[in-house]
């Protein structure tokens, strides 16, 4: 059962809710977006989801925008143009309190285009409702199920890539539908997002089918081998063909085969792949047999195959074939920035849970006399921003200012960059202290400060951590990431200097967001330092209030 909220000015699609979806709980409507705000916030259960409707028959006064100077028209115009899009006004001012709350769009008035602008503002879905009960009910329930059935579906092996936003887990249930039937899929995204893991974890997974999943990364084979590694080979087909061996699609039959970097692909080969797609057959080198396939292909690049069909190293009716209207991109790392710190934990725990990371927590877990799970010791990552750490098991501390710094790099290799930083983050940190701790017996637990269940990251590994991964690049312009100043006549070079150094650290501080730890260390390569470059911007007359406002804006 879901608690849903609907906002409209009328009881209708209430009423035909109540009738038709008896099995959810639906709170008092609201009628504005000040009762919507008010419910909520006083919900005693939290919304599961928001039924909103466009089209608003009320007060001048209850419109958003509350401010209606700056609007252009005849006032009779200008609050009739506020009616009939009020509902988006509403889903706008909602959104920054709430960016992951599903939201229904829904209308019965024709001729209100609503597409563009719920997809704009991030609503889950919409609907034009067509005014015969029976109809929209039964396209409202499918569209509440299809959405709860998202919010369930939380599988903890697959938690740690799709985190908890909306976006996430819309791409989730996105991919749950094309893993099914034997439809090609095509993931695109940048190198290092996840393609190959999602293939193998959730596509293959889900699919249904039986047979294996088998793996191929064409960027890595000769082209003079492609042919016989797809398709597999007869005895004596070239020299060194001494027996007859299978092809990954013959391995992969009856389950999924995913090739990584489709575009390696030769035009001859494409061919040959379409054949696979088009008539389920294919032939093996040297043979003139045919042979059935049966397989769920899955492709994956960081290229743009419509470029290259334009270019002419992609053939067109294979891409056709491949289904680019359901291609998939997958977001970069430095586009998840709204669940970070759930990958972080996630990519912890993951890179503790082996090598020789595992072999260090098992000599500080035993030195310490720290409880120990099954799989080794629990492991967790909290950040002095985040809450405060568990007892009875070993917790990793990060200081803000370095979560800030971990979120906010570009993270060019994505989530393999990820868990190369934090492995080495973590083989640095533990080695000095299972060298340092000695036989020392385990620190009084009621001591915050001497806890050895707590185990801090230092800001300056992180920071040398990330500038190792930074290319050094050519001073820029302001365009290309540096920071444009100006030199303005003064009475002493002292005065040229400070309004030279003034410009530079207000700039800094508006690209980098108002993180002063952020500037620390880029400016000290001390993340800690924050404290030291407020003392000087106060100290050159930079108003900071001033510039915090225009960072809000």
């Amino acid at each position: 059962m879901a608690n849903i909220l609907i906002i409209d000015d009328q009881d209708t699609y209430l009423e035909l809710c109540e009738r038709h979806l008896p099995e959810h709980s639906f709170v008092p409507p609201a009628r504005n977006f000040r009762e919507a705000g008010e419910r909520l916030r006083t919900s005693p259960e939290p919304i599961d989801l928001v039924l909103l409707d466009v089209h608003f028959n009320i007060e001048d006064a209850e419109l958003l925008p509350a401010d209606k100077s700056h609007l252009k028209g005849a006032p009779g115009d200008v609050t009739e143009r506020l009616r009939r899009t009020q509902g988006f006004k509403i889903l706008e001012a909602l959104r920054p309190v709430y960016p992951d709350l599903p939201v229904i769009v829904m209308t019965s008035v024709e001729d209100l285009p609503i597409g563009l602008d719920a997809e704009r503002l991030d609503a889950e879905d919409y609907t034009y409702l067509l005014d015969d009960e029976y109809l929209d009910a039964r396209a409202l329930r499918v569209q509440v199920q299809s959405i709860l059935a998202q919010r369930e579906d939380t599988r903890e092996d697959e938690t740690f890539y799709w985190g908890t936003t909306r976006v996430m887990r819309s791409l989730r249930q996105r991919l749950s539908v094309l893993a099914r039937g034997q439809l090609p899929l095509i993931l695109t995204g940048p190198t290092g997002s996840g393609k190959s893991l999602l293939a193998r974890e959730h596509i293959h997974r889900r699919s249904g089918r039986s047979g294996d999943f088998v793996a191929v990364d064409l960027s890595t084979l000769p082209e003079s081998l492609m042919a016989a590694h797809l398709f597999g080979v007869v005895k004596g087909a070239y020299t060194g063909a001494t027996a007859n061996r299978e092809g990954v699609i013959e391995r992969a039959k009856g389950g999924t085969l995913f090739l990584d970097e489709i575009g390696n692909l030769s035009l001859e080969l494409q061919k040959s792949l379409l054949l696979v797609l088009q008539d389920h057959t294919y032939r093996p080198v040297g043979s003139v047999e045919e042979h059935s396939s049966d397989v769920k292909l899955v492709v994956a690049t960081n290229e743009d195959l419509g470029l290259m069909v334009r270019e002419g190293r992609f053939r067109e009716d294979l891409l056709m074939r491949l289904n680019p209207a359901t291609a998939v991109r997958l977001p970069s790392l430095r586009d998840r920035k709204d669940d970070f710190e759930d990958l972080l934990g996630y990519f912890l725990r993951r890179v503790c849970a082996h090598g020789y990371n595992k072999d260090l927590l098992d000599q500080y877990a035993r030195r310490h006399g720290l409880s120990r799970e099954e799989s080794g010791i629990g492991v967790a990552v909290v950040t002095q921003k985040s809450g405060a750490v568990q007892d009875g098991r070993l917790t990793f501390l990060l200081h803000k200012s370095s979560a800030a710094l971990l979120r906010d790099f570009d993270w060019p290799g994505n989530f393999r960059q990820l868990e190369m930083v934090l492995s080495n983050l973590v083989t640095f940190t533990l080695v000095s202290l299972v060298e340092d701790s000695g036989g020392s017996s385990p620190a009084p637990p009621h001591n915050p400060a001497a806890r050895t269940d707590v185990v801090p990251f230092p800001v300056k590994t992180v920071v040398e951590l990330l500038r190792g991964f930074s290319v050094e690049e050519e001073p820029a312009g302001e365009e290309e990431g540096g920071v444009q100043v100006f030199v303005r006549p003064h009475d002493t070079l002292n005065g040229v200097s400070c309004d030279v150094e003034r410009q530079y650290l207000e700039h800094l501080y508006l690209k980098l967001n108002g993180d002063l730890e952020g500037m620390a260390a880029l400016l000290l390569e001390d993340a800690s330092a924050g404290r030291k470059v407020q003392l000087r911007m106060n100290q050159l007359g930079i108003r900071l209030r001033m510039l915090q406002r225009r960072v809000r804006s």
